[in-house]
């Protein structure tokens, strides 16, 4: 006798955010250009948590609400949200992927760069958090998927036409 386990997948759509601690769930952000997805884990309360961030900070653009449409606004409710399902903010394993460099434009200003700074924002507000990246998977002109398995906490990358590989 066999036993399979149903896995449910949950898509983070644009400044969106989730957390779960289904162990059948996978988290997923789909297609990333210059956004950020920030990937967070706790090992031990097998909590994971997904957001699917668009711009760098609250002050570029009005926020219509409590999601993840700004890095700055956005990780501080991930991470709460973790917390409330039992995870512990010292264990959490966090990653990055994604602001990659979609329109290259010779002349063009580099501070224009949205994926640049999403990455540069998700840097600065963890750090302020006192908080460390564990890994992370940015830049370059390539989108790019990211899947976290809640069960073990493995996160795979892929681009288009590349297969999953871990980060």
């Amino acid at each position: 006798m066999t036993t399979e386990t149903a896995t449910r997948t949950v898509v983070v759509g644009l400044g969106e955010w989730t957390v779960s601690d289904d162990p059948n769930a996978t988290l997923v952000c789909l297609g990333l250009g210059s956004c950020v997805a920030l990937c967070a884990y706790d090992p031990v309360a097998r909590v994971g948590g997904m957001a699917h961030f668009v711009l760098p900070r609250s002050a570029d653009g009005r926020n219509n609400g409590p999601g993840a449409k700004f890095v700055d606004t956005g990780i501080p409710l991930l991470l709460s949200e973790m917390e409330r399902r039992g995870a512990a903010r010292s264990r959490i394993v966090l990653k990055i992927v994604g602001g990659a460099r979609m329109i290259t434009t010779p002349g063009l200003n580099a501070a224009l760069n949205i994926g640049d700074r999403n990455v540069e924002s998700a840097r600065e507000t963890l750090k302020a958090l006192g908080l460390r990246i564990a890994a992370e998977d940015t830049g370059g002109a390539h989108g790019r998927t990211v899947r976290l398995d809640v069960r073990t906490g493995e996160l795979t990358v892929s681009a288009a036409g590349q297969p999953g590989r871990p980060l």
